[in-house]
Order: structure tokens, then C-alpha cells, then sequence
């Protein structure tokens, strides 16, 4: 079982009293499962590691340290992970309900090929953030899938993250794997999709939903239907309308925002200043909702979970260039899947 609030408090005070001497705390980051500090030690790093390590496990805590971290300019640093309680691997049912009925309100509502589409494109962005999150030894819920009465007959997934994040570098691997997988898939579905897609005149939508347009989508649909003239539209095929979505989903995500994956990315690349980032996007969202009103949903979206991202454990690690350039590359992504209005009569 879990420790409560209070267990937490007492049991994270102890940790601090049997470390206080050995290294100068500087954060700290509690759940009910475990605390991770971070510090600078007052004694080499292999006396700190024997010596922190020897203080928790007589007081019948499990525990990890990482010692020798220079960060940037920053002198010697380190790490102790405290666990409260052993961590086990149980079969997830609520996920695994969740998923099936979502399974059945995307089947329902869009039919049996997008489904199977669309929630390959969510499994992938899903399990790209999951994947590495494990690889990194962020403590990673399986998704949550998230069934709705909507035309897409769900309204996403999402998993929960039950520990800090260490470092940028991690941050930046889990933030960016998941927009990528979906994407892959999406942009793949949209292909297949469009070349079974159905050309036809302005009277045969006259009484359709008609989906908002995309650069990217409109370059393939160009490319794939070569002959639609300037009067013409396209009734997508299930398969390309699960392509549709999934590059609206990987928009939405890449809102550079609080904790969204694109507010991931964005502290990544700029630290702090990502908050300016957010407080921008938040401010457009606002201003294009006089043409599409539910931009509105996602301003109240950013505002609840707060335009700026928490920082991480060890902030002053560098990303690199390779991992810089691939997040430039996510807000190119962005760029080609923003749909100003996604949906109109």
C-alpha cells in the first residue's frame, strides 16, 4: 500500500536528518511511493555513495545513489533515490477496460478500419512516451485510454508520471519519442488512406462535415490525388480520416505548453524560458478562437495546468545538438499539422 500524505512527510524529514551532514540539499521531489533529492556533497563522491547508501538501508529504507554528476559549469552532484515501498508489476485492468472500451466507441462511431488506424497512431505515441520513460527509470504508468461520445469516438491518452524527471536529456528522450511514433503512423494512414479516397463535386458535401485542412495534408492530398480541381473535394476514406486525426492529435500535444509534449520539448531546448513559449501559444490559441471557438477549451487547458514546466532534477545537463535539432524538427511537425479551424459545416 501506498503511504499517506503524513507517512510521506514524517518518513521524507527522516531522510533529510540522516543526510544533512553529508551533502547541502538543493531540491527535493516526494510521492507516496518514493523521494528523490538532489545535492552537493560535502564529501568525495565514494564516501558519499558508501556512506548514504550504509545510513538508509540501516534505517530499513531501499535506496539509490548516484554520485559524480557535473552538471555544465556546476560542480559535483548527486542523487538519492529513496523508495517507500517495493515496486511491482501487476496486470493493469483499468487500463486494460479502458482501452477495450475504447476500442468499442472508436469502432462504433468511425467503423472498424479507423479504429484499427486511429488506435495504432495513439498506441504508438503512447508507447513511444512509455518506452523511454522506462529506459530513463521514470516511473511510467501504462496509458490511460480515454473512450467519448465524440466523432472520433474518444478524446485521447495519456500516461501518468509517478517520479521526477532527471534531467533534461531524459525529459527530452520521452517528450519527443511519442509526437514522432504517432506521427509515422498517421501520415502513413493518411497515404494509404487518400489513394482510396473519393473525388467529388461541391454538391456532394453540401451537407457534410468538412474537416479543416493542414499544409501537410493538402501537400499529400495534392500529391496523391493529382487531378482534384479548385471546385472539387474529397470524401475521405475511413483510413485517411484516421490519418486526419492523427495529425490533429500530434498538433494538439505539440502545443508548446505546461506539460503537454510540446512544453517538454520546449524546456528541453530553452530551460525556463519556455514559459514565454507557453504564455505565447496560450495568447494565440485565444486570439484565433474568434474564428474557431474551441480553441477555447485548449486556453483553458493551458491555463489549469499552467503555461511554464516544472523544472527537473538536474536542469544545467545540455541536450546536445542532435537532440536539439530534433526538436526543432517536432515544431516543423508542429507547423505542418496545425489546422487553424479543424472542423466547420
Amino acid at each position: 500500500m501506498a503511504l499517506n500524505r503524513q507517512e510521506v512527510h514524517e518518513k521524507t524529514l527522516q531522510v533529510r536528518r540522516l543526510l544533512e551532514d553529508l551533502f547541502i540539499l538543493e531540491a527535493i521531489y516526494s510521492t507516496r511511493s518514493s523521494v528523490v533529492l538532489r545535492g552537493a556533497p560535502l564529501v568525495p563522491a565514494n564516501d558519499f555513495a558508501a556512506a548514504a547508501s550504509a545510513r538508509l538501508t540501516a534505517a530499513g529504507y531501499r535506496s539509490t545513489v548516484e554520485t559524480g554528476l557535473n552538471p555544465g559549469q556546476v560542480g559535483p552532484r548527486a542523487l538519492v533515490t529513496v523508495h517507500w515501498e517495493e515496486q511491482t508489476e501487476t496486470v493493469p485492468w483499468i487500463n486494460v477496460a479502458l482501452f477495450l472500451a475504447t476500442v468499442g466507441s472508436t469502432t462504433l462511431l468511425g467503423g472498424p478500419k479507423f479504429a484499427v488506424w486511429f488506435l495504432a497512431i495513439l498506441l504508438f505515441h503512447e508507447f513511444g512516451h512509455f518506452i523511454l520513460a522506462r529506459k530513463w527509470k521514470i516511473d511510467a504508468s501504462w496509458p490511460y485510454f480515454i473512450p467519448a461520445p465524440t466523432i472520433l469516438g474518444t478524446f485521447g491518452a495519456f500516461i501518468r508520471l509517478r517520479s521526477p524527471i532527471r534531467d533534461r536529456v531524459a525529459l527530452f528522450d520521452m517528450a519527443v519519442a511519442g509526437p514522432l511514433a504517432g506521427f509515422v503512423i498517421a501520415v502513413t494512414a493518411l497515404i494509404v488512406g487518400l489513394a482510396h479516397s473519393t473525388i467529388v463535386g461541391p454538391e456532394a458535401h453540401a451537407d457534410k462535415l468538412m474537416l479543416g485542412e493542414s499544409l501537410l495534408f493538402r501537400g499529400l492530398a495534392s500529391l496523391i490525388l493529382p487531378g482534384l480541381g479548385p471546385d472539387q473535394d474529397v470524401i475521405l476514406h475511413p483510413i485517411a480520416f484516421a490519418g486526419w486525426a492523427g495529425l490533429l492529435v500530434t498538433m494538439f500535444n505539440l502545443l508548446q505548453i505546461g506539460q503537454l509534449d510540446g512544453g517538454h520539448i520546449a524546456y528541453a531546448l530553452f530551460g525556463r524560458g519556455q514559459r514565454w513559449l507557453g504564455i505565447a501559444a496560450i495568447a494565440a490559441l485565444a486570439t484565433i478562437s474568434f474564428w474557431w471557438p474551441w480553441w477555447l477549451i485548449w486556453v483553458g487547458i493551458g491555463l489549469l495546468m499552467r503555461p511554464q514546466h516544472p523544472p527537473t532534477m538536474i536542469d544545467e545537463i545540455p541536450i546536445g545538438r542532435g537532440r536539439r535539432i530534433l526538436g526543432w524538427l517536432a515544431f516543423v511537425i508542429f507547423a505542418l499539422c496545425f489546422t487553424p479551424a479543424p472542423f466547420s459545416d
